[in-house]
């Protein structure tokens, strides 16, 4: 059976409401750590997170910022 590729969409403006970024990245990075290939696919409001003040400035926030430092030695692809 072919494999598939998990993708955690998230489209809500990570400078009012971080929590649905948090969780792709989240998600990306267990199902990349169990050894499937997955995606996160930042849309709309979502692609905020490549601007420098893109992420709110709160605790849930910095917990996204976390996500998203850890993300670049991850193994799975961010695609806007």
């Amino acid at each position: 059976m072919p494999r598939k590729k998990l993708i955690f969409f998230a489209g809500a403006d990570p400078r009012t409401n971080p929590r649905p970024s948090w969780a792709a990245y989240h998600f990306a990075t267990v199902a990349a750590d169990a050894g499937l290939e997955a995606e996160v696919r930042l849309a709309g409001d979502a692609v905020r997170l490549a601007q420098p003040d893109g992420i709110a400035d709160s605790e849930a926030g910095g917990q996204l910022r976390q996500k998203v430092k850890e993300s670049l030695d991850a193994k799975f692809l961010v695609s806007l």
